[in-house]
């Protein structure tokens, strides 16, 4: 796995991630939720806390709200790798779960869920989104190479094309 933490400004942080089979480990926000997009591949979102797995494909978007337990995995088969964007708006956090393997266990029966893209919500932050992907495509940052920074473009499009202008809604449940 190779995670390229790029932009963090104004309370907009972007980040791309390349997924071989490795996970990012289970986690949650207090005050973000992540909004991804999948620019290569297929990306499956692992929800303990839900007990649900989504699978997305390439061009499809997801959120995940804040205080839920979460991972990112390849969607793939072993030896083909995927890529997706991460944007979070506001103040990061971000809490690691101590129990991985006891979360993961409670998944492993679990089918997974393809899912269309749906809304993600961008709060009032649709023109500070636009002006990012208009920097990046005037001027690529150094850790990314051209291909990369297309992705991040068309990501940063997409979820302004797929924005909901509100906060995401709460949801009741027992979170983290």
């Amino acid at each position: 796995m190779e995670m390229k933490e790029f932009y963090y400004e104004d309370g907009i942080r972007v980040s791309l991630f390349n997924l071989d089979h490795q996970s990012v480990s289970y986690h949650y926000h207090h005050t973000v939720s992540d909004m991804i997009y999948c620019a290569k591949g297929a990306i499956d979102i692992e929800l303990p806390d839900l007990q649900k797995i989504y699978h997305i494909v390439e061009g499809q978007t997801f959120q995940i709200p804040s205080c839920i337990k979460h991972r990112f995995a390849n969607g793939m088969s072993v030896g083909e790798r995927s890529r997706y964007i991460l944007l979070q708006l506001g103040s990061f956090d971000i809490e690691f779960a101590s129990n991985s393997s006891q979360l993961e266990k409670s998944l492993q029966n679990i089918h997974k869920v393809n899912e269309p893209s749906k809304a993600v919500y961008i709060e009032d932050r649709k023109s500070d989104i636009l002006n990012v992907a208009a920097q990046f495509s005037n001027k690529k940052p150094d850790v990314l190479d051209a291909e990369e920074v297309g992705d991040v473009v068309a990501g940063l499009r997409c979820f302004v094309k797929n924005g909901v202008e509100a906060e995401f809604p709460g949801l009741e449940l027992e979170t983290a």
